[in-house]
């Protein structure tokens, strides 16, 4: 059984783990590329949250690269868990952690936040959820760290279950490909399976939290029957 997701997994991946002993093929590749947007100015803010990994990434890249400092007494906050071990390995602790569920997320911080300002390091296509769902309870500031764009040097995929992990890599996979069989379709989180459901994709798998440990195990569960 072959299974493609649509991210560059760690090797110490919830999926390696679940799907370790078993005849399972893992194909991981994320189908958007990904580019610094420099910056010159860091935008002054009572907080700082950070939507996925690459937005750590770029984020602190481009501190580095423009020599700015992060301003001692700035708030850290990430969307869930993945996030925030990406933080944590920029040297960072992270002041909020969400559960990954975009509006609930956005909600929270809005609350713990309110009266104050929150920086968005944030890719030029970005749907900018959280921004919108904390609402007036506090001010958002933008700051584009990076560009994602899908990609088209991409071989055909050729898998019994297809794992989307955000809605661009859903619009890459169509851009590019022609499914040859029916795979199953799973989806990390509700705005990627409306980018699926978009696609006329009838039945989609959703894990009851948006994290990989999650999804790595719905996959397991439906693939398997376990």
């Amino acid at each position: 059984m072959r299974l493609f997701i649509s991210r560059e997994l760690s090797t110490d991946s919830p999926f390696y783990e679940t799907f370790r002993d078993l005849d399972v093929e893992i194909q991981a590749e994320s189908l958007v590329a990904f580019a610094l947007m420099p910056f010159s100015n860091l935008p002054f803010s009572d907080w700082i949250f950070f939507t996925s990994r690459q937005s750590v990434l770029f984020f602190f890249q481009g501190l580095k690269t423009a020599a700015i400092p992060l301003r001692a007494g700035t708030k850290l906050a990430v969307m869930g868990e993945g996030t925030a071990k990406a933080l944590r390995e920029c040297g960072y602790a992270p002041d909020f952690i969400g559960n990954g569920e975009p509006q609930m997320v956005g909600e929270s911080m809005g609350l713990l936040a309110k009266g104050e300002t929150i920086l968005f390091p944030r890719a030029l296509q970005s749907r900018e959820t959280i921004q919108k769902a904390i609402g007036e309870w506090a001010t958002g500031i933008d700051l584009v760290v990076y560009n994602n764009q899908p990609r088209i040097d991409l071989p055909v995929i050729t898998a019994d279950a297809l794992v989307f992990t955000s809605p661009l890599n859903v619009e890459a996979y169509f851009l590019n490909q022609k499914a040859v069989s029916e795979p199953i379709f799973f989806a990390i989180g509700a705005t990627t399976r409306q980018a699926l459901l978009d696609k006329n994709i009838d039945t989609i798998w959703v894990p009851a939290t948006p994290s990989e440990e999650s999804l790595a195990q719905l996959c397991r569960s439906v693939l398997l029957g376990d």
